[in-house]
């Protein structure tokens, strides 16, 4: 009984993530985000739009370990690298870092970077780990390929990275961070 009413909360929590276009972390703990945060593919127009265009996207990832749920996107464009961060609730931008680079990495492929796939993606690490809070949701362009890392606390305070392989949902490596 007890089983069964934790998976129905969860799976409305899933549903309700998926129907508003927020991002995953709802799916674990829906009271404490935003109802209104803007989506993956949101924060990848905004900081596109700002930088004029993307030459690569390598990395885009959501977080909420300042208190203020936010997005980083790192682009490419002219030889220069742009780190932009956007508030995840508002789409406004906090800041942005600007380096030149003389080589230009291959990008993710931005078409599966959804709040969906985010969605489903945190929930298959949170089954892993018993539950939790996630804490962040990364794509990252790696020699090997696009990886998507997620970080959870569990409820008992352990950290865990969890590494899927987003073309399969398989979780490819997963591991814990000691107690501090």
């Amino acid at each position: 009984m007890k089983e069964t009413k934790r998976n129905t909360l969860l799976a409305l929590a899933l549903i309700c993530a998926i129907g508003f276009a927020i991002i995953a972390p709802a799916a674990a703990h829906a009271s404490s985000l935003h109802p209104k945060q803007i989506s993956y593919e949101r924060a990848i127009e905004i900081a596109t739009a700002s930088v004029g265009g993307s030459d690569s996207i390598t990395e885009v990832e959501w977080n909420n370990k300042y208190g203020q749920p936010r997005y980083e996107v790192e682009i490419y464009r002219g030889g220069r690298k742009h780190e932009i961060y956007i508030d995840a609730v508002t789409g406004n931008i906090l800041t942005t870092k600007s380096e030149s680079k003389s080589k230009i990495p291959a990008g993710l492929t931005v078409s599966e970077v959804t709040s969906a796939n985010a969605a489903a993606f945190a929930q298959t690490a949170l089954n892993r780990v018993g539950g939790g809070k996630v804490a962040e949701i990364k794509w990252d362009r790696k020699v090997s390929g696009t990886v998507v890392e997620i970080e959870i606390t569990d409820n008992n305070g352990q950290k865990h990275e969890i590494y899927i392989n987003p073309a399969t949902g398989e979780i490819t490596r997963h591991k814990t961070k000691n107690k501090r």
